[in-house]
C-alpha cells in the first residue's frame, strides 16, 4: 500500500488497479505470497483499504464510447488518400511519398491513430521512403486502420468490467486483437489487389498497423525497435538495387517487411491482451 499510494488512491475503480501492479510487474505468484488469489483480489483489498484522492463526490458516470468512427472522423482519414491519387497523375513515385507523408502526419497528430512518441513514427517514414511504390496503397488503407484500432481499443476496454481477473481479461481480448488484426489485413489486400503485386505492400501494411497498436496502448518502444530493424534490414538492398546489382527488391522487401510483422503481431499478441495496455487515461 505504501509503495503505490498514489496509484492506489488515484485510481477510479479496482480495475485501474490491477492494470498498474501489473504494470509495475507485480504478477499472481506476487499476490499469492500477500495470500490473494491473482493480482486482482490483491487489487480489490487494495482498493477498499485506502481512500479515494478527493473523495468528495463520486465521478460522473463515463459516456459509453462508440465502437466506430464518426463520420468526421473518418473523413480526416481520408486526406492521405485523396493526397496521393491526385500527386500519382503528376509527380514521380518519391514526390508521392513525401506527399503522402506529410498528409499522414497531419491526421495522425489527432484520432485513432495517434500515439506519444516520435521514434516508431520516424522509423515509419524511414521505411516508406526506402519503398515508395507502396505509398497509394498504404495511403487508402489508412481509413480501415483507424476503424479497427478504434475498435479494438473501445472493445477492450468494455471487457473490464464483466471480467472477473486479470487471465479472464486477457482470453477476452485475444479473439477481439485478431479480429481487428484479420480485419485490416483483409481489407488492405483488397485495396492492393487492383493496383499490382500485393505480397509486399501488404507486408508493410501489417508491419505498420501491428507497431501502431503497440505504440498507442504503450508499447512505442517495442514497436520502434521492430521497425528499426526493419528499415535497416532494407538499407543494403535498396543500395544494390540502385546500382544495378542483386535480385529483386520487391522480394527482399516481402521477406524483411513479412518477417517484422510477425515479430510485432507475435508481440501484441504477448503484451497487448494485458489490462495494463489498456488503463484508464
Amino acid at each position: 500500500m505504501h509503495r503505490h499510494q498514489a496509484l492506489i488512491a488515484g485510481a477510479v475503480d479496482v480495475w485501474e488497479i490491477a492494470a498498474g501492479l501489473e504494470a509495475h510487474g507485480v504478477t499472481d505468484v506476487d499476490a499469492r505470497r500477500l495470500r490473494h488469489r491473482d493480482v486482482f483480489g490483491l487489487a480489490e483489498e487494495l482498493y477498499a483499504r485506502v481512500p479515494r484522492a478527493g473523495q468528495v463526490a463520486e465521478a460522473a458516470p463515463r459516456e459509453r464510447e462508440g465502437a466506430w468512427l464518426s463520420p468526421a472522423a473518418a473523413a480526416r482519414y481520408l486526406l492521405p488518400g485523396l493526397v496521393c491519387a491526385v500527386a500519382a497523375r503528376f509527380l514521380p513515385a518519391e514526390a508521392v511519398t513525401a506527399l503522402t507523408v506529410l498528409a499522414a502526419y497531419a491526421v495522425l497528430r489527432r484520432g485513432p491513430l495517434h500515439a506519444p512518441g516520435r521514434t516508431a513514427a520516424l522509423w515509419a517514414v524511414g521505411l516508406l521512403a526506402l519503398t515508395s511504390p507502396t505509398a497509394p496503397g498504404l495511403a487508402a488503407s489508412l481509413v480501415p486502420a483507424a476503424y479497427c484500432a478504434h475498435w479494438f481499443a473501445v472493445r477492450a476496454r468494455a471487457q473490464l468490467v464483466p471480467s472477473h481477473g486479470l487471465d479472464d481479461f486477457a482470453d477476452a481480448v485475444r479473439p477481439r486483437l485478431a479480429a481487428a488484426l484479420a480485419g485490416y489485413a483483409a481489407v488492405l489486400v483488397a485495396l492492393l489487389a487492383a493496383a499490382g503485386p500485393v505480397a509486399a505492400p501488404a507486408a508493410l501494411g501489417l508491419l505498420l498497423f501491428s507497431t501502431r497498436l503497440l505504440a498507442l496502448h504503450g508499447r512505442a518502444a517495442a514497436a520502434a525497435a521492430v521497425l528499426a530493424a526493419a528499415c535497416l534490414a532494407e538499407v543494403p538492398y535498396r543500395l544494390a538495387t540502385a546500382l544495378g546489382l542483386g535480385g529483386s527488391h520487391g522480394t527482399v522487401h516481402a521477406l524483411v517487411c513479412g518477417a517484422a510483422a510477425a515479430a510485432a503481431v507475435v508481440q501484441a499478441f504477448r503484451v497487448l491482451p494485458r489490462a495494463a495496455a489498456h488503463r484508464p487515461t
